[in-house]
């Protein structure tokens, strides 16, 4: 018996058979790499023989490559409704020597272009740290070269280990993981420390990953970071605030040795005593200007002081002088005055004639007939009635 399909069940049917394959990694050579709105990523990859449209979303990408690149992608075949068929990228990663370079290359261009590597965002390590994370893995060689070197150094040091993968395909997940916890859960931290040790080039690349270097460039606690050995340098250690060139190197640089420290404490006392004497020097002498100065205003002050009492002895003889002058006319006026006064005209023979109602008679004229009459004498008054008018 036939059996016929429609179109859409026949893709159906394709796409269970492939999906039945599981996941695929597929080696080849890429082409056409393009970023759509900055969200889908499409290129080809390929051979000698065969091409493969390949697509993927941007956060996916985690790695910087180019056309001619060779590359890993990891993923599933699809055939779409239109009828190509897409292989739908999960992760791409480069590779051979060759390969893994350029994509470094290409995402530490990037990197420095945002500034992420420049030394002038780079913080310094406190001087005597007391409590820092400790990102690796427990099975790893690098575990116990730290801790070894730590155990030597300064004591009472506290130490909070966060195990991570440090390669495969699980690692960048788990060490941003880790990074994040190291910023949000853990309180009063000093420093964040990342290590592994040596390896290919392959086995570093999870400290290349862009999404891993961009945890530790934006990471809130200062951080050291030492992958593999001295030659081997990874972005990771790029962006971080310290590199050291293994993990030993970044326990020496964290913390200091106890010598070291006897050291630096002798160094410092010297220089806090020189600097204290030389502050002690410097307000005597501070000191001893002030006293001159001072000594020279007050003999300034007291010749101005002389100069103003005999100003004062001026100005109050001068004073005195005015007010005898000034008494003596009041003297003067006054005797004027009191010659001058109704009284001592009286006392020579004359006498003030008043009407009725008070007022100084100067003219016989004022007065009428039976209009009564006050004259006042220096001693006494007498009171008259006009008989006759005056002419």
């Amino acid at each position: 018996m036939e059996i016929v399909l429609t179109v859409s069940q026949c893709v159906e049917a394709i796409n269970i058979t492939l999906d039945s394959l599981g996941e695929l990694t597929v080696e080849g050579e890429v082409s056409e790499y393009k970023i759509i709105q900055n969200k889908w990523v499409t290129f080809d990859i390929k051979d000698k023989q065969s091409v493969l449209k390949c697509f993927m979303t941007v956060w996916n990408l985690r790695t910087q490559i180019e056309d001619g690149m060779l590359v890993k992608i990891t993923g599933n075949p699809n055939l779409r409704a239109k009828g190509f068929l897409s292989f739908v990228a999960k992760n791409v990663r480069p590779s051979g020597e060759g390969s893994m370079k350029r994509a470094l290359e290409l995402l530490q261009k990037k990197l420095a272009q945002e500034g992420l590597l420049s030394p002038e965002r780079k913080r310094s390590l406190p001087r005597f740290p007391e409590h820092i994370a400790f990102i690796t893995s427990r099975d790893a060689a690098a575990y116990n070269d730290f801790l070894k070197v730590l155990s030597a150094r300064q004591g009472g040091l506290r130490i909070s280990f966060i195990h991570t993968q440090v390669q495969g395909a699980e690692a960048p997940e788990q060490i941003i993981a880790a990074l994040n916890m190291a910023n949000t859960e853990l309180s009063n931290l000093d420093a964040i420390v990342v290590v592994r040790g040596g390896g290919s080039s392959e086995d570093l690349m999870a400290f290349n990953d862009e999404q891993v270097v961009r945890a530790v460039a934006s990471s809130r606690t200062p951080t050291v970071v030492a992958i593999g050995h001295e030659r081997d340098v990874c972005l990771a250690e790029l962006v971080a605030d310290v590199r050291a060139s293994t993990p030993s190197n970044a326990a020496e640089l964290l913390v200091k040795h106890r010598e070291e420290i006897t050291l630096d404490i002798a160094r410092l006392t010297s220089s806090l005593s020189q600097a204290v004497s030389e502050r002690i020097a410097k307000k005597q002498s501070s000191i001893i200007g002030m006293t001159h100065t001072i000594s020279n205003r007050l003999k300034a002050t007291s010749k101005n002081a002389e100069q103003l009492v005999g100003r004062i002895t001026s100005v109050s003889l001068r004073m005195r002088d005015t007010i005898t002058t000034t008494s003596e006319k009041i003297r003067t006026m006054k005797r004027m005055l009191l010659a001058l006064s109704p009284e001592k005209t009286l006392q020579r023979g004359y006498s003030i004639t008043r009407s009725k109602s008070g007022a100084v008679l100067r003219d016989a004229k004022d007065v009428q007939k039976d209009d009564e009459l006050t004259t006042t004498f220096a001693q006494g008054s007498i009171t008259s009635v006009v008989q006759k008018n005056g002419s």
